[in-house]
């Protein structure tokens, strides 16, 4: 397959690509609150709950708007990636 032929090449779903991204966004998030709460001295895992929530981790705050912004950066990320190479394939 030559670098300029696009036989094959598919648009992306947005809506898949949406759902998809912020399930494993919301996984990701889920996971990283509980190592954080099991293990309090790794900052890695406080980083990456930090993304998402300013609630400090003993809170249900921290879960709900975790959850809850997880799933607007997956639609947001969905959004703008699934526009954008939908419109450089087409080129």
């Amino acid at each position: 397959m030559s670098i300029n032929t696009l036989e094959g090449v598919r648009p992306l779903n947005v809506v898949a690509l949406g759902w998809a991204l912020s399930l494993a966004l919301v996984a990701l998030f889920l996971v990283s609150l509980v190592v954080a709460l099991l293990f309090p001295g790794l900052g890695a895992s406080h980083a990456l709950v930090g993304l998402f929530s300013a609630a400090p981790l003993d809170s249900s705050r921290v879960w709900i708007e975790g959850v809850i912004f997880s799933v607007v950066f997956g639609w947001i990320t969905a959004g703008v990636f699934g526009t954008v190479y939908n419109r450089l394939i087409e080129r």
